[in-house]
């Protein structure tokens, strides 16, 4: 066999080794609060949140609060605040910003959908968390409490669930939902779901504010827009960069291709076939972390450090051409 033949080969091998599932990620500052939780109880966080070691640091948590799904909302700061809860806050009233949590939740995390739902129980939201059970029990419970807490900061009253739906086994301190969900609940259901009532959902909320939603939702469209360019391959190594970045490393198509095993021209090919290239995909990534960071208020020197840049020039004359793009 030639030489040429032999890279062939080992090229077609690796490419073929596997096509791996690239971890999901939680983008918002979940992680870094249960980090928070946990320095508090003399226990050391992780500094990335895949599934595997959100749960873990979960599970960590449950250790000293085994309602803390339940809890942990209350410790956030506002500058904790995914910008998708702030964008609830401009909302003309409960229901609008229920909505805009559909419509924007995928880009919070890629474990979670979550769906407006209408029927013979009234409107609600519905979540469906591709995650194990354990981990889908925690988010659940923070998720509720935090739309629950959002629209009554937000409107001013107090918003209780007219029923809440749960598709896992009753936890053994079922008795702490009632303080937050009130007393229709069920668990071991079909669906996870949370209902309000028509009152509720026209509670109107007190910033709201037409011109600020406007801007912070062309933002967030923008970001969904770049995601849904990407699939296949591109999807992939979008995700692997990302985890790259919440890592503190500085991806490149070497490593990169080492973490999706493949051998640097095998991916390169594949990427080529879906008419995208690693710097492009470098640059759509950096420009959604860049806009996420922006919207919580991060200066440009932390936004540079955290996006691979020692510069912030270098930063600032990249961040031209991302946005031109």
């Amino acid at each position: 066999m030639t030489a040429t033949n032999d890279m062939r080969e080992a090229d077609r091998n690796l490419g073929e080794l596997a096509n791996p599932k690239v971890p999901r990620f939680h983008r918002g500052p979940l992680g870094h609060v249960l980090q928070r939780y946990l320095s508090h109880h003399a226990r050391q966080g992780r500094a990335d949140y895949n599934a595997l070691a959100l749960e873990q640091l979960w599970d960590q948590a449950a250790e000293h609060d085994p309602a803390i799904g339940l809890h942990l909302f209350a410790t956030f700061t506002p500058q904790d605040w995914h910008v998708i809860a702030l964008v609830g806050q401009y909302c003309d009233n409960v229901h609008e910003a229920m909505v805009n949590w559909a419509r924007y939740a995928g880009l919070a995390s890629d474990m979670d959908a979550v769906s407006i739902i209408e029927d013979a129980h009234g409107i609600g939201v519905e979540l469906n968390i591709d995650a194990p059970i354990n981990l889908v029990r925690y988010l659940t419970e923070h998720y509720f409490v935090m739309a629950l807490t959002v629209c009554g900061q937000g409107s001013g009253q107090t918003v209780q669930p007219a029923r809440v739906q749960l598709a896992y086994p009753k936890p053994s301190y079922a008795s702490q939902y009632a303080e937050r969900f009130g007393s229709n609940i069920s668990f071991d259901c079909a669906h996870t779901r949370l209902y309000l009532d028509a009152a509720t959902l026209q509670l109107p909320m007190r910033n709201r504010h037409a011109g600020m939603l406007a801007v912070l939702t062309q933002e967030l469209d923008r970001c969904i827009a770049r995601q849904q360019r990407l699939a296949g391959w591109s999807a992939k190594v979008a995700q692997s960069i990302r985890h790259s970045f919440a890592r503190g490393q500085a991806p490149t198509l070497d490593s990169q291709a080492e973490l999706l095993h493949q051998s640097p021209r095998t991916l390169r090919r594949r990427l080529d076939d879906e008419g995208m290239s690693f710097r492009q995909l470098l640059d759509l990534v950096r420009a959604d972390i860049e806009q996420y960071l922006e919207l919580q208020g991060e200066s440009r020197a932390d936004i540079a450090g955290q996006l691979g840049y020692s510069d912030l020039t270098a930063y600032l004359h990249a961040r031209k051409r991302w946005r031109t793009e």
